[in-house]
């Protein structure tokens, strides 16, 4: 089944299905910055460095989730019994083929699923391996078993598109396999509503203070605190910015204001309406440079959907190339956008929280203050940061900006002014859900 890590707020878990097979505990770490933990990393390695390595990091710190279970050990060998005289009989005839018996109704981004199945007699001991759409490799392997049983466990790292993902499963030589599809997901952030205007608010609407108090308040609701309060003008930049997320530019556009039933007021009202936040410090493969190194800089806002696209980023580059090596620099994020969004004297873009910049890897995992072509510039690292990047369907490809000509040549990236030291990159719109 392959084996995966989990860590929570307790301890880093080896797991294998949903059971653990060993475990690393934090503990807490004497200092002033309360809440931190800290844990040894020499089994960490060996588990990263075994023949069975963990597939995929999963955290789950801060969720509440209950800890893991030791896998449970098997039941004892009954006792051995003297040989009894067996009477040969025939074999009942061996159906042909591959049969899927587990399939999760709902895949969410990040999160573990199974599938399981059995095989006919004369694939006992065959390979199976799980294609995922037209991939030409197996994201992972497994082996029937003399029950005729395999099972995989894997994970969707790319944040989706809102299309199915089509899988395949082969056993044998390729003449047995079995295709399904599944459709992944984000986690939705709840407070979507209809929002029952009378008429327009904002920037030459009507402002009728019911109106106004219900595109208020769903803002606010969404992060972008700034609406609060009596200000109309403070709620006009609110709806300004929060136009020029949904329409994909990177510089502030749009009318300020709401019309009954036009796109703001149904974006407004989606389930996945962008949020306004600050931008995560770090994660598995990412370090925010602006958040946690640069306290007199403030581009650390910008919306959930580039959020959830840097986090699936560095959990890519990690387990793809990375691997938990600290001579090898993390992806490591700069400027978003400023708190309110907005104009920025540091970008001639960066001002709907849309687009971001990751400052170049050095040799010996440190990162920042090099170019490309500087000595201790890490291409190979930039190389693995940049397919990270275009592995998730959010990125707009076209916007990946880097100015190594090396890198340029194989098409992860393009060339653009001003670019020599950090890629700049750019995400899509979402369908309204």
């Amino acid at each position: 089944m392959g084996t995966w890590i989990k860590e929570t707020d307790k301890a880093i878990y080896l797991m294998e299905g949903g059971y653990y097979r060993q475990k690393i505990d934090k503990s807490p770490r004497q200092g002033d910055v309360e809440g931190e933990t800290f844990f040894r990393t020499k089994v960490l390695k060996d588990w990263l460095n075994s023949d069975d390595a963990p597939g995929f990091f999963l955290v789950s710190v801060g969720t509440g989730v209950d800890e893991p279970q030791p896998k449970p050990q098997p039941p004892a060998p009954p006792p051995i019994s003297p040989p009894q005289p067996v009477t040969p009989t025939p074999e009942p005839p061996s159906s042909q083929g591959i049969k899927i018996t587990k399939i999760p109704n709902q895949v969410k981004i990040y999160h573990p699923y199974q599938l399981a199945g059995t095989t006919s007699d004369d694939l006992v001991g065959k390979t199976v391996s799980l294609y995922v759409d037209n991939n030409q490799k197996p994201i992972a392997t497994t082996t029937v078993n003399g029950n005729n049983q395999w099972a995989f466990q894997s994970v969707f790292l790319a944040v989706p598109k809102p299309q199915m993902r089509r899988l395949k499963v082969v056993a044998g030589e390729a003449t047995d396999m079995a295709s399904l599809t599944l459709t992944p997901y984000i986690e939705k952030h709840p407070g979507a509503q209809k929002l029952a205007l009378s008429a327009s608010v904002g920037s030459g609407g009507s402002n009728r203070a019911s109106d106004v108090k219900l595109v208020r308040d769903r803002l606010v609701a969404l992060g972008y605190d700034f609406a609060a309060g009596n200000s109309i003008n403070n709620l006009i930049q609110a709806i300004q910015l929060f136009q020029s997320v949904i329409s994909g530019s990177t510089t502030l556009r749009g009318d300020g204001r709401v019309d009954v039933g036009g796109r703001t007021q149904q974006f407004l009202e989606a389930a996945n309406a962008p949020k306004w936040m600050r931008m995560p410090g770090q994660g598995v493969g990412f370090y925010n440079v602006e958040v946690l190194d640069q306290p007199g800089d403030s581009h650390d806002y910008g919306i959930d959907w580039i959020s959830n696209v840097i986090r699936s980023a560095g959990i890519h580059y990690e387990l793809a190339y990375r691997k938990n090596r600290s001579e090898i620099a993390p992806m490591a994020v700069n400027d978003v956008s400023l708190p309110k969004g907005g104009r920025t004297p540091d970008h001639s873009g960066h001002q709907s929280g849309n687009a971001g910049d990751i400052v170049l890897p050095r040799k010996g995992g440190r990162f920042g203050g090099t170019r490309w072509s500087n000595a201790n510039y890490d291409r190979n690292a930039t190389e693995a940061i940049l397919k990270a990047l275009r592995a998730q369907p959010w990125v707009d490809k076209r916007t990946l900006y880097f100015n190594d000509p090396a890198l340029i040549s194989k098409r992860l990236c393009r060339r653009a002014g001003g670019h020599d030291d950090h890629i700049h990159f750019e995400i899509d719109v979402p369908p309204q859900v």
